[in-house]
């Protein structure tokens, strides 16, 4: 307890009534700008997305009853991108829900076409008053059909009604074309109904990928061609033939050509695949049975004459005029090295060229891309042989001889090869052996070629008569010299196994020399000895002795004022390489 005084109490001052309203004012602001439930739903993402799901219903029916168009054009692409992710992800919800209304629609389509048809074709053939049409008016009112539907039982083959180019990834219809005697429906509802199908049947039966080859509904056949980024689709009535799958496929092929770019980025606009539309009229195919004719015997006969002659004429002069497109492409190939033509015929309606062609000579085949003949109807048969054409020559001799890049060939007229350049021994031995075997090398002269040895055994003489051992009066070898010896050693095993390379025949002069001190018998003598010792020497570590030839070198003293020194320097072995030619040494 403190035992300080206490102070006096001092009252507060009493606030004003108006001043108390402005601070609960501001209090009460306060708390609606920074208070704890504004802040938290600030920061509370959950409570921020509730608070616009409240509003957003009634955002979109308000939007709904507005003429702008801003609303829809923001949803589209989300709700396309939505609907696209759910089919990648998982196809059998949008084929479930399509499948109670699929074989409806389709059987609608289908129905409404034919019916289109029959009216069409009715409508054209009403008039039609020939004998043949007074026999189907009447099978058509025995049988109860109409006289659309004998008309085409009787005369059509088939018949292309229509053709749908559609984006593989997106199912819409980029081009359709339908043929003039054909109903058209709606393209964008037959291409779903058809991709409907197809992952209809897909998620049905467990099948792979692979596009619906082929469809039967009713009297019509649908065929479909897959490519990389696009669909053929063709609607046909009656029984097509093989080969509208091949035209339906180069189609294809043209326009995944033709418009890659505009496939990979197509977006909806289908307007830029107009270019396509000349493919698919090429599949617009139809035939109808031919309608024979009665004419009178004399007329048909005169007609048929003419036209044997017509066509005897035509095929004259289309004949000529190949056989003188053939002449001259054999012409050309004759004027071509390395080709000889024997013989041309033709034969089950092809050109048959026969001859001789070496095998460096040019393709037939790429000289014929020249021409305007077809390769289709000629037929090579070719015997190997030799050419003796220079390049060609050459050709064989450079690619069986293989020289190094110092070495150049060259041959004349009379078929000489001069080689000129540096080259290994044993290539040189080699090229001479194999060169006079090809057929038209008279020579093969190689007199001009440096062998590679040459220049090794210049430097290995260099390196030889370099040496010099150096002896004592009393003829003995100065000590401290085993590393000379061993240089000599290795050099001259090397000079002889070079030598031996190339045949060159090569003879070591071992030089000996005396100082002036004695009488020149004695120092003849010495000199002699000094030479036969360095042969023991070196022959003792495998040279062959033969190799050795001792000299006698008398000595020269110049004058000098240390005549000790002269002598010294006098009393030593010296060597000399000398090459042997084969001549000389005969």
């Amino acid at each position: 307890m403190s035992d300080s005084p206490a102070k006096p109490h001092q009252e507060s001052p009493v606030p004003h009534p108006e001043e108390e309203n402005i601070a609960s004012d501001l209090t009460e602001l306060r708390s609606l700008l920074i208070g704890p439930d504004l802040k938290e739903r600030f920061e509370n993402s959950k409570l921020r997305s509730e608070d616009v799901s409240r509003v957003l219903p009634d955002a979109i029916h308000l939007s709904a009853q507005t003429d702008d168009s801003a609303f829809p054009r923001a949803m589209v692409p989300t709700v396309e991108q939505a609907i696209k992710s759910s089919v990648n992800t998982d196809q059998n919800i949008l084929s479930e829900a399509l499948f109670p209304i699929m074989g409806p629609a389709i059987r609608k389509a289908i129905a409404a076409a034919i019916q289109n048809l029959i009216d069409s074709l009715n409508q054209s053939l009403e008039h039609s008053l020939s004998p043949q049409s007074l026999n189907w008016r009447f099978e058509a009112w025995r049988t109860g059909k109409s006289f659309a539907e004998v008309l085409l039982l009787r005369t059509l083959v088939y018949q292309v009604e229509q053709v749908f180019l559609i984006h593989k990834t997106s199912g819409l219809v980029l081009r359709h074309l339908a043929a003039a005697t054909a109903a058209a429906q709606d393209a964008d509802l037959v291409s779903a109904m058809f991709t409907a199908i197809q992952d209809f049947v897909r998620d049905s039966f467990s099948v792979s990928d692979d596009t619906l080859g082929s469809l039967q509904v009713g009297e019509l056949t649908i065929w479909v061609n897959e490519g990389p980024q696009a669909i053929i689709a063709c609607v046909i009535r009656g029984n097509p033939p093989g080969r509208l799958r091949q035209t339906m496929e180069n189609a294809l092929e043209r326009i995944h050509l033709v418009q890659e770019r505009q496939l990979h980025g197509f977006q909806g606009d289908s307007s830029a695949f107009e270019p396509s539309q000349p493919y698919l009229e090429d599949c617009l195919l139809s035939q109808y049975q031919t309608k024979q004719k009665r004419s009178l015997p004399l007329k048909w006969i005169g007609g048929v004459v003419g036209m044997i002659i017509l066509g005897l004429g035509a095929w004259g002069i289309w004949s000529t005029h190949e056989r003188h497109q053939v002449q001259n492409f054999v012409d050309q190939l004759n004027q071509a090295p390395g080709i000889v033509v024997l013989q041309t015929q033709k034969q089950d309606g092809q050109y048959v060229i026969s001859g001789l062609k070496d095998p460096l000579a040019a393709e037939p085949t790429q000289l014929i891309a020249k021409t305007d003949l077809d390769p289709n109807k000629i037929d090579f048969r070719w015997e190997p042989y030799l050419s003796f054409d220079p390049a060609f020559v050459q050709s064989r001799v450079t690619s069986l001889l293989q020289p190094p890049k110092t070495v150049t060939l060259d041959m004349d007229a009379n078929g000489a090869v001069h080689v000129k350049g540096t080259a290994s021994q044993a290539w040189i031995t080699q090229a001479n052996q194999l060169a006079l075997r090809l057929p038209n090398i008279t020579q093969f002269n190689t007199q001009h070629v440096v062998p590679l040895e040459a220049g090794v055994l210049a430097d290995i003489k260099a390196k030889i008569e370099d040496q010099t051992l150096f002896f004592t009066q009393n003829a003995q070898l100065v000590p401290k010299q085993d590393a000379k010896l061993r240089i000599l050693v290795k050099e001259i095993k090397k000079l002889t196994q070079t030598a031996e390379t190339i045949h060159q025949t090569v003879a070591v002069l071992v030089e000996g020399h005396t100082d002036t001190s004695g009488s020149e018998q004695t120092n003849l003598y010495v000199r002699e000895a000094r030479a036969k010792a360095i042969i023991s020497l070196l022959s003792k570590q495998g040279i062959k002795k033969s190799l050795f030839h001792p000299v006698s070198i008398e000595s020269s003293e110049g004058a000098t004022s240390d005549a000790t020194q002269v002598s010294q320097s006098n009393r030593k072995v010296t060597f000399k390489i000398i090459f042997v030619h084969p001549s000389d040494a005969d």
